[in-house]
């Protein structure tokens, strides 16, 4: 099937992931057990779409140490097209903490390391990796100048733009929000954004609305086990959550933020392409690590052939 261009702008980092019994109080000490897992909001979304047969772009930078060289292997095996990923001489690439308890749970501290340098002077350099009628994905990963580069790139080059607002910081202008066709928070992100906490549906509607309010064309909401929020000013609807054992919820919103562009890339329609992105973060969350967990096309395929009780409404 053919696919729009796809490309990712975004932190790539390696992610030390303990594994403990339960997330720690303050001033605890916990024992659990290390492993390493390459990762980064970018880069776990680049291989959830590659994961799903599609060929997409990543636009990161990595520093030239031992975690870079590793990063990047993993990038390129997971079907990743590495030619806009930059290695940064004598910087360091970025890193994670992340805590994840048995209940699935998480804390995560990142060093951007590397993705700290990224300034609008590289962004202009990497439009050239931007193909026509693309889809582009960017996540607040990234310093706010280089986003807002990115941004103002739009009305040039004509691609479509999924923006992830996470982390979420403030300074991004009411031109490159407007610049958006989709904003995907999560609950605590859309919470930081609008300052409505969303314990219901009807909670959800308002914080939409309230974010449609910034300039995006389509808001996107994700809410753990309750599903995914839509609104575009037109249409509203709720995705249900698949029922899953959750084993780590690190990179559920990547997986999420992943299969979503990948369905848009596929000219899937915009319901049938949130409900793809939420069997892909449900396979996500059922394995350890965040690009390791990243679910295959047929893994998908199967799993949303074996649940029919959550169709769509």
């Amino acid at each position: 099937m053919r696919s729009a261009p796809l490309i990712f702008f975004g932190t790539t980092n390696l992610d030390l992931c303990f594994n403990v019994e339960r997330l720690p109080t303050p001033g605890e000490s916990l024992i659990g057990s290390l492993v390493r897992h390459p990762g980064g909001k970018g880069a776990n979304q680049a291989v959830a779409a590659a994961r799903l047969g599609l060929k997409p772009k990543l636009f990161s930078r990595l520093g030239d140490d031992e975690a870079g060289g590793l990063l990047m292997q993993s990038l390129m095996s997971a079907g990743v097209i590495t030619d806009a990923v930059q290695v940064a001489n004598g910087e360091g690439s970025g890193s994670a903490l992340v805590m994840v308890g048995d209940d699935g749970g998480n804390m995560i501290v990142i060093d951007p390391g590397a993705n700290a340098n990224v300034t609008p002077e590289l962004i202009g350099k990497a439009a050239v990796h931007i193909e026509p009628n693309s889809i582009v994905v960017a996540e607040m990963g990234l310093p706010i100048e280089a986003l807002e580069q990115l941004f103002s790139l739009k009305a040039q080059l004509g691609f479509r733009l999924v923006f992830n607002p996470a982390p979420v910081r403030p300074g991004l202008s009411r031109a490159a929000w407007s610049a958006v066709d989709f904003v995907t928070p999560n609950e605590s992100e859309a919470y930081e954004l609008t300052g409505i906490e969303i314990d219901s549906q009807e909670a959800a509607a308002k914080a939409a609305q309230a974010l449609l309010a910034l300039g995006p064309k389509a808001v996107l909401i994700t809410l753990g086990e309750r599903g995914a929020f839509y609104a575009d000013g037109q249409q509203t609807f709720l995705v249900p959550a698949f029922p899953v054992v959750v084993v780590d919820t690190t990179a559920a919103g990547d997986a999420f933020n992943g299969g979503f562009a990948a369905a848009l890339a596929r000219d899937v329609p915009v319901r049938e392409a949130v409900r793809q992105a939420m069997a892909v973060a449900a396979l996500c969350v059922t394995r350890r690590g965040a690009q390791p967990s990243m679910p295959t096309a047929a893994e998908v395929d199967e799993f949303l052939n074996h649940k029919t009780l959550l169709e769509i409404r």
